[in-house]
């Protein structure tokens, strides 16, 4: 049911029973033309709505404010909630881009048994555009020299104190986490290194589920109210949700989790 808790797993093998029913539910959203699919979702971040908030600005307003996680938090919550209704108990995929330095193999994959992957690619399609847009998305993955995928010290690192997740101070943390967001996208490359049809691409958000949950993990850490008080009634918008409303990740019906088992029901069909 759409709302229930559910468990964001880290991107696995294609195989994966958590990645072959967010394949499911991908594919079904990649094929409707409403304003419950894919595409139309994709629209929101970059062309042909702008709504995203980055380095502390919008195209949709003059205001100036550190938005960039409470926005994106939004966004994944949103199409997570599409999804759901195509798919019961779909959660969105993380991609460790510390420990895994290629985009995951369940995203790179051109086909999965047999059929086309909703995962590899997408058609990102903006008629408004100037000029019009209406093709497959594609990447080119380490092949931006000037762009590279962080390792697991610039996160944490105890040690040092040295890691983005050891930062308390709200500020910082968000500027420096939107830093390391910036080098995802441009080693990605292709239409994940331009704003405008960076959405469109899955992969996308695969990334940006990671992002979150590192947020997530330093409020973990620091408390999920250490973010100033002037954010707290800012509206994110198309979302219907304020800042106060994304700051508990239960609220929204998701949990991270490193990993998942499936218990066996005595007598009953646990395939």
């Amino acid at each position: 049911m759409t709302g229930s808790m559910v468990y964001r797993l880290a991107a696995g093998v294609a195989a994966a029973p958590h990645m072959a029913s967010f394949r499911r539910a991908m594919a079904e959203a990649e094929g409707l033309l409403d304003n419950r699919g894919y595409t139309f979702i994709a629209g929101f971040h970059g062309a042909p709505g702008w709504y995203c908030w980055h380095h502390q600005i919008s195209r949709r307003t003059r205001l100036q404010a550190r938005l960039f996680l409470p926005w994106h938090r939004a966004y994944l919550w949103w199409l997570e909630q599409a999804l759901q209704d195509r798919v019961e108990g779909v959660a969105l995929p993380w991609w460790d881009w510390t420990t895994e330095h290629r985009v995951p193999p369940a995203y790179a994959a051109r086909r999965v048994d047999g059929a086309p992957n909703p995962l590899y690619a997408t058609r990102a399609y903006v008629p408004t555009a100037r000029p019009p847009i209406n093709r497959r998305t594609r990447r080119a993955p380490g092949r931006n020299p000037a762009a590279r995928l962080p390792v697991p010290e610039e996160i944490s690192d105890a040690q040092t104190g040295g890691g983005v997740l050891e930062d308390p101070d709200w500020a910082s943390f968000s500027d420096r986490l939107e830093n390391v967001h910036d080098e995802v996208h441009g080693w990605v490359g292709g239409d994940m290194g331009d704003v405008t049809t960076a959405a469109y691409d899955p992969v996308f958000f695969a990334h940006h589920c990671m992002i979150d949950r590192v947020w997530y993990l330093w409020q973990v850490r620091h408390g999920t109210r250490r973010i100033p008080a002037e954010l707290l009634d800012l509206e994110l918008v198309p979302f219907g949700k304020r800042v106060r409303d994304v700051l508990e990740v239960q609220a929204l019906g998701y949990e991270y989790a490193d990993s998942a088992t499936e218990i066996p029901v005595p007598g009953g069909d646990h395939g």
